[in-house]
């Protein structure tokens, strides 16, 4: 009974605000003692490297359901709340088979490599813009324009409408942030409106055959075959506005802020491609944009001296995994020579939800930054690094001021 109520003993609880205020700073007080942490609202959060990589495909686990994250995180109804409840993001089995199909040849390596071309180009004509200028913020000037851009792009929509939607992106995102942002919560229904909106013209528009785009054909089919209802199809290409808009950003800002201020070979990186992977790996590592991936405990789930209940929504936090000391050597460093990456990369999680746009966004981080070293060799910082804020779901930034 004793070594029963051993194993068993709740874990450490700690609140939100502390976690919001310094959250490597608690991981890494936490991680060598326990392996997770209870928030307040009884959440969760798997700090070590190994326990979130058997987490993420383990079948005591579940990938919590759009309806209960929906009702677990206080989501009104309406468009914010059809977002997450019919999200490809929310789902398991057959329901996630579905919704992942429905873009899982868009979005599919070979079908991405063809858009390389098209980010290289979008890329350099963003840099145009600014080049004459001798400083920049490049969260507004480059990293912000870019991903919505490209979704716009894969849409068939026309390139005005990109920072239309990625402002109505912006404002929906907070809904899958670890907690709900109650302040905000009129914002996030304001821009689910308005991007399903935005989603039905398109949608109306690819039907009438007015635009050419694979995802939207894809999609469509989808719909006319039995296998999306009309809120799945709206909600999947929400879902891919969403998540093609905004990590992306915070992502290619935090990188080139990284690279400036730790003294990596900043002119090489536009000349090497296998460099600018390795950059961009180690700063997804280092300061990912994505600090959790989401599941639901199905049983009573034992870990290495510590214990999830069973019923509960966990948060596998890869922003505490990718600094363990225990699978990278010396993790608080940031080093784009470092060879202790794993094939696959934590923070686009793993099995059957691993992210459907990894390859995009992989591309969209290397092509963007080898344009900047190969335009602007002499950058450097006009101000601090941007350090991302939050310890779970889509993280955020401040601006990112620079010259050369």
């Amino acid at each position: 009974m004793t070594q029963i109520q051993t194993l068993r003993t709740r874990a450490p609880v700690i609140s939100s605000t502390e976690l919001e205020k310094d959250p490597h700073g608690v991981f890494r007080r936490w991680r060598a003692e326990v392996p997770v942490l209870e928030r307040e609202d009884g959440v969760c959060i798997v700090l070590r490297a190994a326990d979130v990589e058997q987490l993420l495909t383990d079948p005591r686990t579940k990938q919590i359901e759009g309806a209960d994250y929906a009702r677990m995180r206080g989501v009104p109804p309406g468009p914010l709340h059809e977002l997450v409840a019919e999200s490809l993001l929310l789902s398991n089995g057959e329901k996630h088979r579905r919704r992942r199909g429905s873009m899982s040849h868009a979005l599919a390596f070979r079908a991405v490599e063809a858009l390389r071309p098209f980010i290289h180009d979008l890329a350099h004509s963003l840099i145009d813009q600014f080049e004459m200028d001798g400083e920049a913020e490049l969260v507004s000037q480059f990293a912000g324009p870019l991903p919505p851009l490209v979704i716009s792009h894969l849409l068939g929509a026309p390139p005005e409408d990109a920072s239309a939607f990625a402002q109505m992106v912006y404002r929906v995102s907070p809904a899958f942030a670890p907690m709900l942002p109650g302040e905000d919560k009129d914002q996030m229904v304001a821009g689910a409106v308005e991007l399903t909106e935005y989603v039905e013209l398109q949608l109306a528009a690819a039907a009438a055959g007015s635009t050419q785009s694979l995802v939207l054909s894809d999609v469509l089919t989808a719909k006319l075959e039995g296998e999306l209802s009309a809120a799945e199809t709206r909600s999947q290409l929400s879902t891919l506005i969403i998540g093609g808009s905004d990590t992306t950003r915070a992502a290619m800002a935090v990188q080139v802020g990284l690279l400036l201020a730790s003294g990596a070979p900043w002119r090489r990186i536009g000349n090497d491609r296998e460099l600018a992977r390795a950059a961009v790996a180690e700063a997804l590592r280092y300061e990912p944009s994505v600090g959790s991936v989401p599941r639901f405990s199905l049983e009573d789930i034992e870990l290495d001296g510590g214990f999830i209940p069973a019923g509960r929504l966990v948060f596998l936090s890869t922003l505490s995994a990718m600094r363990d000391p225990a699978r990278f050597k010396n993790p608080d460093v940031f080093s784009i020579d470092r060879q202790d990456h794993a094939r696959w990369h934590m923070v686009f999680g793993g099995g059957p939800h691993r992210c459907i746009g990894e390859a995009l966004g992989r591309m969209e981080l290397e092509e963007g930054l080898m344009a900047l070293s190969q335009r602007l060799p002499g950058l450097r910082l006009s101000g601090p690094p941007p350090v991302l804020q939050g310890y779970g779901g889509i993280r955020r930034g401040p601006e990112l001021k620079v010259s050369w």
